[in-house]
């Protein structure tokens, strides 16, 4: 099952390309600093952050070009707010997930008062508990997200790539990926015999269908990234190469040369 599970997480984890989408980096020149597209994230009541550490830059631009937007961060490691924090946001020491004592997206909404009429931004970084919240989150909450910015990680562990699956395809019918990067402070792992690399740690935008016009049809990447709107989240570290969605035939065919001139051998 597993050559089948990474076949469909490679698939599920490629982003999109729409003719004539405008995107744009909000954030910082390194962690922080995410592509999105701008004319929707303008079209916002809220921003919904779970996970922010020592770093709201993004959150910080947000507020800076959309000043009505209601910021509500979830974070319960952290003993306060970083000093760049925007004062238009509001600070809650909990955290989000589906066990017992965190909030669930549904509650973290309710808690911040965002109504079920209001487009939320959603940004996630909240090193791995973000599966638990695809797993127990409901289709109506991914219809009221218009632009959500994630980080899976954990991509590694080859034992959750059926389960990772299942949930990402949660996502399918509501939220299109429109843009992917690496997350450098971690490497790549192994995805198939065919060669394929993936970063252990990908950030994605993914945007509403409901948003983009009827006429438009979203084609896969057909360019390596990272992109010139990307930077590395480590200063000083080479970016991470990212061309998992193309098909690595040379690799295969010299694998296949390789073990074919083995078999030869041993029957010599």
């Amino acid at each position: 099952m597993q050559g089948a599970d990474s076949r469909m997480l490679i698939q599920l984890l490629t982003p999109k390309h729409i003719p004539g989408l405008q995107m744009e980096r909000w954030g910082s020149e390194a962690d922080g600093g995410y592509v999105v597209p701008p004319h929707i994230m303008r079209g916002v009541s809220a921003l919904l952050t779970g996970g922010i550490g020592d770093n709201v830059e993004f959150e910080a631009e947000v507020a800076r070009r959309v000043p009505s937007v209601h910021i509500a961060l979830f974070d319960h490691t952290v003993a306060s707010l970083p000093e760049h924090a925007p004062s238009s946001a509001k600070w809650y020491k909990e955290g989000l997930g589906c066990r017992p004592g965190f909030l669930t997206l549904e509650g973290a909404a309710e808690r911040a008062g965002i109504q079920p009429h209001q487009p939320i931004a959603l940004k996630l970084d909240i090193e791995g508990a973000e599966w638990e919240l695809l797993d127990g989150t409901s289709e109506s909450f991914w219809k009221r997200v218009s632009i959500l910015v994630i980080e899976f990680h954990q991509l590694n562990d080859k034992t959750q790539w059926h389960r990772y699956a299942r949930l990402l395809r949660k996502l399918e019918p509501h939220l299109l990926a429109i843009h992917v990067h690496g997350n450098n402070h971690d490497s790549t792992v192994h995805f198939s015999r065919q060669g394929v690399y993936v970063p252990i740690t990908l950030e994605l935008t993914y945007v509403n269908r409901s948003l983009l016009p009827n006429s438009i049809t979203p084609v896969p990447w057909s360019v390596p990234g990272p992109t010139a709107l990307d930077r590395p989240n480590r200063r000083g570290v080479p970016d991470l190469p990212l061309n998992y969605w193309f098909p690595q035939h040379g690799v295969f065919f010299r694998r296949l040369k390789k073990n074919v001139g083995r078999m030869l051998h041993l029957r010599a």
